[in-house]
């Protein structure tokens, strides 16, 4: 009768003996190939005769399919061709090679074989996760730089708006100087008939855009008693309207007059061509500047002296203040409260700067040097992009990697503490059944029974915990035991930072449907956020000492666990940042629970979970 699980596979004359070694012992390749197709095995032993049969490397085959890693030994006699067994040695690739079944070094031949095994499957492990890291490494870099991509291509088109939006304010405000000083059709209607009064007698003068100038000029025609010269007005060759010089009936406009007014004409032309790209440099200038100030990052524009020239409506509100203290609009005084440029500061560049303070926070600036005038020093535009919780979030990416790295160490570890406490509790067990409870031994030997229990209860929980959540079926659990198990994972941390743990358990228990490791491993990040939140505030205030307080409550209808800390407040309790809160909202959401973080009247931070199934007692 063969053990559950064995390491080795011994076909042929074997002594009886090995099976103490955890070896399965086959009479003949038939019944080992029954044996292969529910088992795997690490050492595979048998004589050159099986190997030599026409089954073997269809028998050898099967074996490597299913475990690559299998070791093989063969029983070879002194007097088998070396030629040969050179041969099978190629075709198959013997790890050891014995003389005869009762061979003196047997046992050290197969765990050597089983060793090399193991060292092979620990080396296809590492180099598939050495593979699994590399594409995931490969995926951020290319996320990393399709932002990189994105954030350049934004910046180069506002640097592009900004310059081009500042060349047309500049040249409409030269031609506006330079042409005219009216602003509208109805002020250049004014101003020419004062003018063209005393000059060529006009009565008015009107001034209409296409198609309309035809219409008036049919209407003056037909019903006005007026003597009238349309001109019409072009702006790039192209007909936009015309201006209309009325006077009296019995004084007809010679030709020098019109010749005159036709001169006027193309200089209100001008000036109409000028109105209209003022309006257009209106519209443009507040297009600019809704983007401008849509950023909800702070944006500046500084001179050579750092002061601040322009900003958007992310920075208005520092601004206003310093002026009603009339203090300096430098941008280090105005930003980050300093007395001096911050530390690393290159203008025309982008650099990296931290605010000083007990909560520091980090700064990517993103400056461009502009020049807006060639006889001036250039002016230079920064973007501050807060990257604290960017940070935050790269740091926890790269702990959740180790954390998965010391899931999987740990679970191989628990794995080989497990037999040992299981054989240590049974003689301690059978100790304790043989001794006499007044021998004065019999104490340490309980003590020395529930030490052994809570080191198993221990692996368990850690066994639990690393185990795939999605192998555990849906069933009853209990929130009593999957806080507990959640706290067991953490209580390594609270005791050694001094965290007073209170639980507030009903005594009845209360139950609700999912998966056990999955519930444990949701309140476990919820109680490693809290944690984070206490070793926080003590990390700021020597002398602090932090409270975590757990507390089932529930009704017929609905079910709550609330978890108290007394750390950090959370700035932003409904935007929590984080992989570990966020897979536990999603766990709580597929067992029909909701999370809700807030910040008590105390600046206690609280994790709220509703299980919205009926209550269920016993």
């Amino acid at each position: 009768m063969r053990t559950l699980k064995a390491s080795f596979l011994l076909i042929g004359p074997w002594e009886p003996r090995l099976q103490e070694l955890g070896a399965h012992v086959a009479t003949d390749l038939q019944q080992a190939w029954h044996w292969i197709q529910d088992s795997t095995y690490d050492v595979v032993a048998l004589s050159v005769t099986l190997v030599l049969g026409k089954r073997f490397p269809e028998f050898y085959e099967e074996i490597k399919r299913s475990s690559p890693a299998t070791q093989f030994i063969a029983v070879v006699p002194e007097d088998f061709s070396a030629h040969q067994m050179a041969y099978l040695h190629e075709e198959f690739a013997f790890s050891r090679v014995m003389s005869s079944f009762q061979d003196a070094d047997l046992e050290s031949h197969l765990f050597s074989a089983l060793e090399e095994a193991n060292q092979r499957k620990q080396d296809e492990n590492l180099a598939l996760l050495i593979r699994d890291q590399t594409a995931q490494l490969k995926r951020l870099q290319i996320e990393l730089e399709e932002r990189v991509q994105r954030r350049t291509k934004f910046l180069t088109e506002a640097r592009r708006k900004l310059f081009l939006t500042n060349s047309r304010i500049e040249g409409f405000k030269r031609a506006l100087m330079a042409v005219h000083q009216a602003s509208s059709v109805a002020e250049i209607e004014q101003l020419l008939s004062d003018s063209m009064a005393s000059t060529v007698q006009t009565s008015w003068i009107r001034l209409f855009f296409h198609p309309q100038d035809e219409l008036f000029a049919r209407q003056v025609q037909n019903q006005l008693n007026f003597t009238q010269l349309q001109v019409p007005l072009f702006r790039h060759h192209e007909k936009v309207g015309s201006i209309f010089f009325l006077r009296a009936p019995d004084h007809p406009f010679n030709r020098e007059e019109s010749d005159f007014l036709t001169r006027v004409a193309e200089a209100v032309a001008l000036a109409l061509d000028r109105i209209q790209k003022l309006k257009e440099s209106e519209a443009l200038k507040e297009q600019w500047e809704a983007t401008f100030n849509s950023m909800s990052d702070p944006v500046v524009l500084i001179d050579t002296n750092y002061d601040i020239i322009q900003s958007n409506k992310a920075l208005d509100e520092r601004l206003r203040e310093q002026e009603k203290e009339q203090t300096s609009r430098k941008c280090y005084k105005v930003l980050f409260n300093r007395e001096e440029p911050c530390p690393g500061c290159q203008r025309g560049s982008n650099f990296r700067v931290q605010s000083p303070g007990a909560s520091p926070r980090s700064f990517e600036v993103y400056s461009q040097s502009l020049i807006l005038d060639s006889d001036k020093p250039a002016v230079f535009v920064n973007l501050y992009h807060d990257i604290t919780q960017q940070l935050k979030m790269e740091r926890q990416i790269l702990e959740s990697a180790k954390m998965a790295e010391l899931g999987t160490i740990g679970s191989s570890i628990a794995h080989e503490l497990n037999n040992p406490l299981g054989g240590i509790l049974s003689f301690t067990q059978l100790i304790k059944m043989d001794m006499n409870p007044e021998n004065p031994l019999y104490p340490d030997i309980v003590e020395m029974e529930a030490g052994v229990q809570r080191c198993k209860e221990i692996v368990q929980n850690l066994l639990g915990f690393t185990r795939n959540p999605n192998a555990d079926q849906v069933g009853e659990v209990h929130l009593k035991e999957a806080c507990l198990r959640a706290l067991k994972i953490v209580e390594l941390q609270t005791k050694s930072q001094g965290i007073d743990v209170r639980l507030h358990f009903p005594g009845d228990e209360v139950t609700t449907l999912g998966h056990l490791n999955l519930l444990a491993q949701g309140l476990k990040n919820i109680l490693q956020n809290a944690i984070d939140h206490v070793t926080d505030r003590a990390r700021h205030e020597k002398g602090f000492r932090g409270t975590l307080d757990i507390e089932i409550t529930g009704t017929s209808s609905e079910t709550t666990i609330l978890i108290t800390d007394n750390g950090t407040p959370e700035k932003n309790p409904h935007l929590p940042i984080g992989l570990g809160l966020s897979v536990a909202s999603q766990i709580l959401r597929d067992h029909e629970a909701t999370l809700e973080l807030s910040v008590g009247p105390l600046q206690e931070n609280k994790a709220k979970i509703l299980f919205h199934r009926p209550r269920e007692t016993k």
